[in-house]
């Protein structure tokens, strides 16, 4: 069976280790997402372009709304049944749900791209000055309480077990950490005054997506159907 990945740049990384050679990946920018429109619109092109194979495998949730309305092309479509790419990384919704509301999520995906929280953060500073910058993006983002850095080494083997592990962030020395990454996340949260954690990902959710079985986790579009969210959360959800 042929078959396409469509997913958001920042899962590349995981995307790419999880492969198995026997699927091609195509990979949308991650700056799409702030226009709830302009993702659509990318992903419906890519689904029409998509004419010779024989099944497509979306890697994102409902973005804002963006996969609503899509269409399916000439093969079915699977899209896991997720509000973004979080419970992606994270391994399943629950591992999502065991986070308070206030925790903004971050890896090294999401510090990758060319409009990121960092450069936001920056950008501000550098408009407004150091103090004011400071007070302006705490107001932006004084409904969190914690920042998660998710580690996805999932190309080593160490999150496919399907556990998860809570990480001290200082003890980075067991895993195989973007130093880099992981240095901004931890400088943002104490920027922000906000309780840093790092969190060991897991990969389960984006195998079962790559490789099936796709189960009540995930949404069947079948051929020159119709996407909507109406259906997408009527249909009953299995336990990840």
């Amino acid at each position: 069976m042929r078959s396409l990945i469509i997913a958001c740049r920042v899962m590349e990384e995981e995307l790419r280790s999880l492969a198995t050679g026997r699927e091609e990946l195509l990979f949308l920018d991650q700056g799409l997402h702030r226009s709830p429109e302009r993702l659509r619109q990318a992903l419906q092109e890519a689904i029409d372009a998509a004419v010779d194979y024989d099944i497509i495998l979306l890697g994102y949730g409902l973005c804002g709304g963006a996969l609503d309305g899509l269409h399916a092309g000439p093969c079915p479509v699977i899209i896991p049944k997720v509000d973004d790419c979080i419970p992606l990384l994270l391994g399943s919704v629950a591992a999502r749900g065991g986070w308070p509301a206030g925790t903004y999520f971050l890896s090294s995906g999401w510090l990758a791209g060319e409009e990121n929280i960092v450069r936001e953060y920056r950008r501000c500073l550098e408009r407004y000055g150091e103090e004011r910058g400071r007070w302006i993006l705490k107001q932006l983002y004084n409904h969190y309480q914690n920042l998660v850095f998710i580690e996805t080494d999932f190309g080593q083997g160490t999150c496919s077990t399907g556990t998860e592990l809570q990480v001290n962030p200082d003890a980075t020395s067991s895993m195989s950490l973007n130093p880099g990454a992981l240095a901004m996340a931890r400088q943002l949260a104490v920027n922000l005054g906000l309780t840093f954690n790092v969190y060991r990902g897991n990969s389960l959710y984006l195998q079962r997506l790559t490789q099936g079985p796709w189960d009540n986790n995930f949404l069947k579009v079948e051929p020159r159907q119709k996407i909507s969210t109406t259906a997408f959360w009527n249909l009953e959800v299995g336990e990840k």
